[in-house]
C-alpha cells in the first residue's frame, strides 16, 4: 500500500466517521465538519488514521509470515 493510499484511507474514514456522525444528529450538511477539519484539525485526524493504518498493516504482515 502506498502512501496516497493510506492518505486516501484516512480521508475516507475521517468522511465516515462525520457522516456517522451526522446521521446520529439529523445533520443534513457538511459545513461544520468541512470548516473543523480543516487546516491543523484536518492534517492531526489524517496523522492518527494514517498511524493506525500503518499498525494494521504491519500486524497483517506479520501474521501471515507466522502462519
Amino acid at each position: 500500500m502506498t502512501k496516497q493510499d493510506i492518505q486516501e484511507l484516512a480521508e475516507n474514514a475521517l468522511h465516515e466517521a462525520c457522516r456517522h456522525i451526522q446521521d446520529a444528529l439529523g445533520v443534513t450538511t457538511g459545513d461544520t465538519a468541512g470548516m473543523f477539519f480543516c487546516g491543523e484539525n484536518e492534517a492531526k485526524i489524517y496523522e492518527i488514521f494514517s498511524k493506525y493504518i500503518q499498525i494494521e498493516l504491519w500486524i497483517k504482515t506479520n501474521e501471515t509470515e507466522d502462519k
